[in-house]
């Protein structure tokens, strides 16, 4: 019989910690909402599993190995049965060492909070049954990357730019929700929606904040409307998403704090729509899977080093007038330049997770970085589960990983990616070749 439990932890750092999310340094003068770590966990028979779901940017791959295996072994479960995603918060504190130090201190509480929530999780294990509704959220989800008049492609080009010709793609609004409802306990939500948690920077103007972003908004949202209930948001395949209409005029800027509650909020409500609408799911059964697949480095020349160099200490410095470009260009030379540096040494080929973890009919398929809608949707489309959810910065944060014709077409992201053209085309056809292979088709 299948049971499930549920637990939630703060993991909320102290004020005066760096914020991780941009490429200059940042740090948490004030707190507009605690951060969480939520835990949900499935049991049928011996077999055993948690999802542990953070407010966080993202865990980078090698940290989080160790930490799922000592994570697995002091739960006596073997790693793979512990499904770890952050909801990509860009206010929340540097946990790996990108560009700015993580606090170590903080680390090592977070992994024992971590234990603790997953542990209590288990504890509350309870008969539960699935449910299962999908809807539609529009004007919160845009894709952030366009064609400009000179033919080139470029990532924020900013409102009422005169030079966008049209968005490169569609935004996946779709919604689905899970219901886990169980005998005599509180049930479980799980959303799961897709748009970067970058909302807060435009309305603190210096001043750095610590916030759950529009995913704390959703959950709270959820359980005030439903007493006792416990929810929790899963992030999707937002790579190439964000939420900025750039055709609203300046003064109705997609951003800011009331944003982020708007935007949470209308998720929120759309669930509370379908809620009541979700049928049960079939099957039976705790499964999880996860497989290495090796993609090759994104690595700069040699004579590339000089000017990457330049590049990330003008910005350090706070000379980017320095750097041949403006607005998101600028981030975009420093992310390159990023990219090259820290490649420099590094191996030709790196190994990403390609997980999964499915409950009955339901399944979250777990991309270890940010990858653009058209693969969150195939993933979707080809899967043998009807409730088939994408977890994004799940078991893993490895960067960006665009589509083919993104590589092509330039940008934001493809510049700062670590892999070379073709890893977003692989990772979707190993997570579907792993999750066809969990279901047994």
């Amino acid at each position: 019989m299948l049971s499930a439990g549920f637990a939630r932890i703060e993991i909320t750092p102290p004020l005066g910690c760096i914020i991780s999310g941009y490429y200059e340094e940042r740090r948490g003068l004030e707190k507009l909402d605690p951060l969480y770590a939520h835990a949900v966990a499935f049991a049928d028979g011996d077999t055993r599993a948690v999802l542990l779901y953070m407010d966080a940017l993202g865990i980078r791959q090698e940290l989080l190995d160790r930490m799922r295996a000592r994570l697995g072994a002091c739960l006596r479960l073997p790693a793979e049965a512990i499904f770890v995603g952050c909801s990509h918060t860009h206010t929340g504190p540097e946990i790996c060492d990108g560009m700015f130090a993580p606090d170590e201190a903080y680390n090592a509480r977070l992994e024992k909070l971590l234990e603790q929530a997953a542990q209590l999780a288990l504890d509350d294990l309870k008969p539960a049954k699935l449910l299962f509704a999908a809807g539609r959220v529009p004007g919160i989800s845009f894709i952030r990357r366009f064609r400009m008049r000179d033919g080139s492609t470029r990532t924020n080009p900013g409102y009422g730019n005169p030079d966008i010709l049209h968005p490169i793609g569609t935004a996946d609004e779709a919604l689905r929700l899970v219901r886990i409802v169980r005998e005599n306990a509180g049930e479980i939500l799980l959303v799961n929606f897709q748009v970067h948690p970058d909302t807060i920077g435009d309305c603190l103007k210096g001043a750095d904040a610590i916030s759950a972003d529009y995913p704390g908004f959703v959950v709270r949202t959820l359980e005030g409307a439903l007493p006792g209930a416990h929810a929790v948001y899963l992030n999707g395949a937002a790579g190439d998403l964000n939420h900025i209409d750039v055709n609203k005029p300046a003064w109705d800027k997609n951003g800011g704090y009331e944003h982020t509650a708007h935007m949470g909020r209308s998720i929120a409500a759309e669930a509370l729509r379908i809620y009541g609408k979700a049928r049960p799911l079939a099957g039976d059964g705790v499964r999880f899977a996860q497989r290495p697949l090796s993609v090759p480095a994104n690595k700069g020349k040699p004579e590339d080093i000089p000017l990457a160099e330049k590049y990330v200490r003008a910005h350090r410095e706070g000379r980017d007038d320095l750097i041949p470009e403006t607005g998101m260009g600028i981030t975009t030379l420093v992310a390159e330049a990023a990219r090259i540096l820290a490649l420099k040494d590094a191996p030709d080929t790196f190994t990403l997770n390609i997980s999964a973890l499915a409950v009955g009919g339901l399944c979250l398929a777990g991309i270890p970085g940010e990858a653009f809608t058209q693969i969150g949707k195939r993933i979707k489309a080809d899967s043998p589960y009807e409730a088939q959810l994408i977890v994004g910065i799940a078991n893993g944060y490895e960067g960006y990983f665009p589509t083919q014709e993104a590589f092509e077409e330039g940008g934001y992201e493809a510049r700062s990616s670590c892999f070379r053209i073709g890893v977003a085309e692989k990772i979707a056809e190993a997570e579907i070749a792993l999750i066809r292979t969990m279901k047994g088709v």
